[in-house]
């Protein structure tokens, strides 16, 4: 138990140290600090700059990476590679700094790599099941081929400005804003999973739960995010970028949303929640507005941390994250019920949460960006429609959540469930007073408020009523429960064709490249047997062949003279 604590103390440690660092800055203060200078060979400079936004991502990941640490003490505390689970953990947290912290592109590139590998490593933590194995897999594939285009962008972003320091950067006016745009942007929708790319967090769910709550809802996936945020003077310059970014979060929130409506289990819901919720991210960066995008970053890393961590103490008691073995925890679990309905109320966008303040500021950057922005007005009109629309499926999945995870009547034949342990509920509970704590500061929207509450109300009613009338908040719809098929190409189309061209590569190395070795070899060994003819180890052979060679020579000679 004690070594258990040690992780937990390091982690504590490690959160405090960037507490003192980050805090200072909060009120908009940057600071850039050059601890090594880059040289005239790889012009990498190990340089930090912390700004108000840096600070605030800081704060986030430092603060859910150590609650994660804490409940993981009782959630997998008995496993028998805690110890190596515990320190990929803070190995990933010290990348997610170097993301959000670095000044240097290539500093930031290392960090981004680090989440990739720890995020494989945490996903297939259980790789004796085959779906942790594949499903680490997947998503560490498919972010690392989107990773080509940040490697590409930053190399792009050298050559236009002469330097790979962010804050020389964008001291500079915008330029080659298209083409650095669209290779971050690949590179972005890979790391938040945005359309088409989006296809590998859902199926990542095999992983910890605690790491669900640390990776899908406070950190990698935000990053994506986090870039475009500090590159937006630059990305913003280019209305195609910003329109192309518009339409993907577009499609990407609905599809997010309509996936999760019809989940039959709750992390995986909660996945496609984040999917969805990244993509209001990523519309209000695309309305030109950091500040919207930045504060929904960190109020949806708190609430659905909570959620996250709330369905691990509800696993906990029933021993499944399917909806289908829960119902009827209210009483039996009044610590995570309380806790995760505000999760559920943030995500609704309910107030006073602060899942309404930061979901309206999304809309109020989508109607301002309509007049005064880098979008068309047509395309930010659409972005704020299918935002509202999409508001309104998030209140009805979170409410049909809620209602089959606590108060519909428990399954026949289920142990009696219990309250989880006090170091799986702490947590929770820090995080659902922080879901009303974070809501201090936020500006308010008035029109849009009001909008967006009548929209959270009619998604909310219209599930009540369903579970009035019909006991029964699921919904038939075999198209969304398949999800389109949008994942087919990615498990079966590429896969196929992919395996197609490994033969291919085979038979060429097999009879074009190997006929040279095994040519040269086949070669070799004749060569070797003419020569063992003559090495064949007999003194006798090799004395007539010393006194033959003498008499020829001799004659030769005699003739010669």
């Amino acid at each position: 138990m004690r070594s258990r604590w040690l992780y937990v103390v390091l982690t504590a440690a490690l959160a405090v140290a960037v507490a003192v660092w980050a805090i200072p800055h909060l009120d908009g203060d940057p600071s850039t600090k050059v601890w090594v200078e880059g040289n005239d060979l790889l012009g990498i400079s190990l340089a930090t700059h912390v700004d108000r936004l840096a600070a605030q991502v800081l704060l986030l990941a430092a603060g859910v990476g150590l609650l994660v640490q804490i409940y993981s003490t009782a959630y997998l505390g008995h496993h028998p590679r805690y110890r190596s689970y515990a320190l990929v953990i803070i190995l990933f947290l010290l990348g997610m700094f170097a993301v959000v912290a670095a000044d240097d592109l290539f500093v930031l590139l290392i960090g981004w790599e680090v989440m990739g590998l720890c995020s494989y490593l945490l996903i297939g933590h259980e790789w004796e099941t085959a779906i942790a194995r594949s499903g680490a897999a997947k998503a560490f594939l498919m972010t690392r081929v989107a990773d080509l285009g940040l490697l590409v962008g930053i190399l792009v972003i050298g050559q236009t400005y002469g330097t790979y320091r962010i804050s020389e950067v964008l001291a500079q006016e915008p330029k080659n804003a298209t083409a650095i745009g669209l290779l971050l942007l690949v590179a972005v929708v890979g790391k938040s999973a945005q359309f088409p790319l989006h296809t590998w967090l859902p199926d990542a769910m095999p992983g910890p739960t605690p790491i669900t709550a640390l990776i899908h809802a406070a950190t990698m996936v935000a990053a994506g995010v986090y870039l475009v945020a500090r590159l937006l003077p630059i990305l913003v310059a280019s209305e195609l970028v910003m329109t192309l970014l518009a339409l993907i979060a577009a499609v990407t929130m609905l599809l997010g949303a309509l996936f999760a409506l019809v989940q039959s289990d709750l992390k995986r819901a909660l996945a496609w929640s984040t999917v969805s919720q990244l993509a209001f991210m990523f519309a209000a960066l695309s309305a030109g507005d950091a500040d919207a995008g930045s504060d929904h970053l960190l109020s949806h890393g708190a609430f659905k941390a909570l959620l996250f961590l709330g369905c691990g103490c509800v696993m906990h008691a029933v021993g499944s994250s399917a909806l289908s073995a829960m119902g009827g925890l209210r009483l039996r679990m009044p610590v995570t019920f309380w806790s995760m309905t505000i999760g559920f109320a943030a995500l609704a966008g309910v107030v006073p949460t602060v899942g309404f303040f930061t979901k309206d500021s999304v809309l109020a950057a989508l109607e301002h960006g309509r007049e005064d922005g880098p979008l068309p007005g047509g395309v930010a009109l659409l972005v704020f429609g299918i935002a509202l629309l999409t508001s309104f499926i998030t209140a009805a999945y979170a409410t049909r959540l809620w209602l089959l995870a606590f108060l519909v009547p428990a399954p026949e034949g289920r142990a009696e469930a219990h309250e989880a342990p006090r170091a799986m509920t702490g947590p929770i509970i820090v995080l659902a007073v922080a879901t009303f704590a974070l809501s201090i500061g936020q500006p308010f929207h008035l029109g849009i408020g009001v909008l967006s509450t009548v929209v959270a109300a009619a998604g909310i009613a219209v599930v009540l009523v369903a579970w009035k009338r019909r006991r029964d908040v699921d919904l038939a719809a075999p198209w969304l429960i398949s999800e389109l098929w949008l994942d087919r190409p990615y498990a079966l189309w590429i896969p196929a064709t992919m395996r197609s061209s490994a033969r291919a590569i085979v038979d060429v190395d097999r009879d074009g490249i190997d006929a040279y070795s095994q040519g040269s070899a086949g070669a070799a060994q004749l060569v070797s047997r003419i020569l063992a003819l003559v090495q064949s180890g007999n003194v006798q052979r090799y004395a007539t062949v010393i006194a033959a060679g003498v008499i020829v020579f001799t004659a030769a000679a005699v003739v010669l003279a």
